[in-house]
């Protein structure tokens, strides 16, 4: 197993106990909506799960291509080094998993907009440290637009947080 398998399980594991909680928000109390308050948490579970399966199924194919190229000593006799230290993967992977768990604490206590612009820069600048100033502008317009976009667009509306 490799990175990619790992990560996907993970990330499968996650999406199932999502869109299972998903399924469970209560119907909206106002009978004009035209759509629930559980059909975007779905959505996003639903192509979450997929995505996760298509990474660990990717995964898996690499290990099997990786395993049968080394005993079948194919190559140009050069050792193919992974796509990373393992390690360092697996350590890159935990650290993202802590920002994501501190994300999901921090979401209703900080609102959508703030905790999503602190998660957003938080992992971009410790997977790519160089472009510090493009991962700043990306972790303020993505979660402004998407906040707007569903508050004033579709009518559902995302935790302030203090700013109410």
């Amino acid at each position: 197993m490799n990175t990619n398998s790992i990560a996907g399980g993970i990330i499968f594991a996650f999406a199932v106990v999502y869109t299972i909680l998903a399924f469970n928000i209560p119907p909206s109390s106002f009978t004009t909506a035209a759509v629930g308050p559980s059909v975007f948490p779905i959505a996003i579970g639903v192509m979450l799960a997929v995505i996760s399966l298509a990474l660990l199924f990717n995964g898996l194919l690499e290990a099997r291509a990786s395993s049968a190229e080394r005993q079948e000593g194919i190559g140009s006799g050069v050792l193919h080094e992974p796509e990373e230290n393992h390690e360092q993967s697996l350590k890159k992977l935990l650290v993202v998993i802590v920002l994501l768990f501190g994300y999901i604490c921090l979401f209703f206590a900080l609102g959508y907009v703030l905790s999503t612009i602190l998660f957003i820069f938080s992992t971009t600048l410790y997977l790519d440290r160089e472009h510090w100033i493009r991962n700043l502008i990306y972790s303020i317009v993505f979660p402004v637009i998407v906040f707007l976009l569903f508050n004033h667009v579709l009518s559902v509306y995302l935790p302030t947080g203090p700013f109410n």
